[in-house]
């Protein structure tokens, strides 16, 4: 019986395991052990329920469009439980120059694709909004060569859309700051559309008919169609909790972090740090690349040195929970971004309890606020009380909340967010023609081809097919030599 170890036990490592898993079902002669170094499964996600609250530590949603989620959950029998966004009040705010100013419809990330609410909105000046027209008529780019964020923004669209509305929303997405983000890998949308359209309104726009002319979705959950961002009725460690329920035959490890790590003539050796030695002919790394660096380098330092090119920033989230009846603010919306010209020292603020459904009892109200990343990431790295007072100060100045809340938690992850600079894809191409050198590792996370949810399960997924793959191939050249 051939045998995986997936180290580390984030979204991206349960995927790969319960990809194995359904092979196993399928009586595949695979064993498979994910070792965890933490005492719980699940990396970001980690989902708290209590007191009614459902409060997310982490990602707190993922985006519809890329469905590998979605068929996760229908494979699970959980996809009744998806959740869209509420519709009441579906509108999100910027915070420009102390106001609160809508951000108008048919603003597709940062592109009209309105004419009327593009006009009238104050997000932009009239000097801003004429800039922003010109992309009508700019010529497309030459080449592929990747480029910054705030390259492209100002080249298409003008300083006034980074600044109000880009960078606020990298900021709250990526924690990254536009002036060092990649676009290839970040948005490679937004590079096709202006190679296909020239023109990024006008892309824009025909991608808006084409998906206006596709069938609507099914959610089976009474939200038609769903919405850009998903949830889980639960929390998102459902997910987490359905897969590890459904992958039996998997060895799940927690409090058992690896020491290191080596190839040993057709297979692989995992040192733990206990002393334990275990043996492996396929190893998954989804790891952070600054500790799967670790594991590789005293065998590997091209990748090595690779991989300490891929940053990682610290940021913080800080959840309130408040009692409605003593609640001033009227919460229609989903929440604000706040841009870093505005000078405050939150990024953003989600009105959980307004956003989504059953995350809080009806007579209360949840915030979630947001610290840190790339353009202040020293603010996420102070001790929480201190956090805490800065937080509750900024929304007292730019809410009105004056209330004491019932509870204020604050959430660190330092140095806990990856970052795509620019000419990310060619280093990630280079570190995986590398490793095809090292047969049998393969590395999966978010620290490669995308950070989102969607994402690092496909990854995961990916990569876990490849290993059976290379097993069976395995397999097979072990009898050719045999016969």
């Amino acid at each position: 019986m051939k045998k995986v170890i997936i180290i580390g036990g984030g979204i991206a490592g349960l995927a790969a395991a319960y990809r194995i898993q359904e092979e196993i079902s399928n009586n595949a002669q695979v064993s498979c052990t994910v070792l965890e170094a933490s005492d719980r499964l699940g990396g970001k996600i980690h989902t708290i329920r209590k007191d009614g609250f459902i409060l997310e530590r982490g990602p707190d949603s993922f985006i519809s469009q890329k469905p590998a989620v979605v068929d996760l959950c229908k494979k699970l029998g959980i996809d009744d439980h998806l959740m869209g966004t509420k519709t009441a009040h579906p509108k999100t705010f910027v915070y420009l120059n102390n106001k609160m100013v809508t951000i108008p419809d048919g603003l597709s990330l940062m592109v009209p694709t309105k004419f009327m609410p593009f006009v009238t909105t104050r997000l932009f000046s009239w000097p801003g909004k004429i800039r922003m027209g010109l992309d009508l008529f700019l010529p497309r780019k030459r080449g592929n060569a990747d480029e910054s964020l705030a390259s492209f923004v100002r080249r298409r669209l003008g300083t006034e859309a980074l600044e109000r509305m880009a960078q606020p929303l990298m900021s709250g997405i990526y924690a990254s700051d536009p002036e060092h983000m990649s676009l290839n890998a970040s948005f490679p949308m937004f590079a096709q559309v202006e190679k296909k359209y020239r023109s990024l309104v006008l892309g824009m726009l025909a991608q808006k008919r084409k998906r206006a002319s596709a069938p609507a979705p099914q959610n089976p959950n009474g939200y038609k169609p769903f919405s850009f961002f998903l949830t889980m009725k639960n929390g998102l460690s459902e997910i987490v909790e359905t897969m590890i329920e459904q992958s039996p035959d998997i060895l799940f490890r927690t409090k058992a972090p690896v020491d290191s790590l080596r190839k040993d003539g057709n297979s692989w050796r995992v040192w733990l740090k206990s002393g334990e030695e275990l043996e492996a002919d396929a190893v998954i790394l989804s790891t952070p690349a600054n500790l799967t660096a670790r594991l590789m380098e005293d065998w590997a330092p091209g990748i090595t040195a690779r991989l300490d090119q891929i940053p990682y920033v610290s940021t913080a989230a800080v959840v309130l929970g408040f009692d409605r009846k003593k609640f001033a603010h009227p919460l229609r919306g989903f929440g604000f971004v706040v841009p870093h010209i505005e000078k405050r020292k939150i990024t953003a603020c989600t009105w959980v309890s307004s956003k989504f459904p059953g995350r809080a009892p009806d007579d209360r109200v949840l915030l979630r606020a947001f610290v840190g990343g790339a353009v202040n990431e020293h603010l996420a790295e102070q001790d929480t009380e201190t956090i805490k007072q800065q937080v509750r100060a900024e929304l007292r100045d730019i809410m009105g909340v004056h209330e004491e809340p019932l509870f204020c938690e604050v959430f660190q992850y330092k140095k806990g967010n990856v970052q795509y600079r620019v000419h990310h894809p060619q280093l990630v191409a280079e570190i995986e023609k590398e490793l095809a050198d090292y047969k049998g590792l393969y590395l999966a996370g978010s620290a490669y081809k995308g950070i989102g949810i969607p994402d690092c399960v496909k990854n995961g997924t990916e990569n876990a097919e490849a290993a059976l793959k290379f097993l069976s191939l395995k397999a097979e050249s072990s009898q050719s030599n045999s016969d």
